[in-house]
């Protein structure tokens, strides 16, 4: 598998500057807060077909995805998989990692070549401990993606 790195362009940054302050997540971030974020992060580009983050893992990256789509389903049983949402521009994942510490609930796979800003852990985690509207407000994301895993 061959996943392309890249820093993020300008245009890329006002891109994101853009979408976020819609994500009512990070809307409550000022722009310096998701400037601070925009310089940790890295573009990553994967091809379709190509599997994300795995259901149990452990990991320490938060996504957002930038261009493409991308499915997120769980394990059911032994060999069922269900699928629970498609993700598109503007939507992210992986916060329940970094918010609880736990493995990852789900499994995220590229439907189409996909582009996705990734940040690691401490710089995510440096900005929960800034801003603890934040940090709530993702917390609220995290508790309603895990109902909808558990009702799946």
């Amino acid at each position: 598998m061959k996943i392309n790195m890249s820093r993020l362009s300008k245009a890329d940054a006002s891109w994101f500057l853009e979408k976020m302050q819609k994500v009512q997540a990070f809307s409550v971030l000022s722009n310096s807060e998701l400037m601070h974020l925009i310089s940790q992060m890295r573009n990553y580009e994967f091809k379709s077909g190509t599997t994300l983050v795995n259901q149990g893992e452990s990991a320490n990256l938060f996504f957002i995805v930038h261009e493409g789509l991308v499915e997120v389903s769980v394990k059911k049983f032994l060999f069922r998989n269900k699928k629970v949402a498609l993700l598109k521009s503007g939507s992210f994942f992986g916060e329940s990692v970094l918010v609880s510490n736990s493995k990852r609930t789900a499994t995220v796979k590229a439907l189409t070549d996909t582009s996705c800003y990734v940040l690691l852990k401490p710089s995510f985690r440096f900005m929960l401990q800034e801003n603890p509207l934040f940090k709530e407000s993702l917390r609220t994301v995290f508790s309603r993606r895990k109902l909808q895993l558990r009702n799946a």
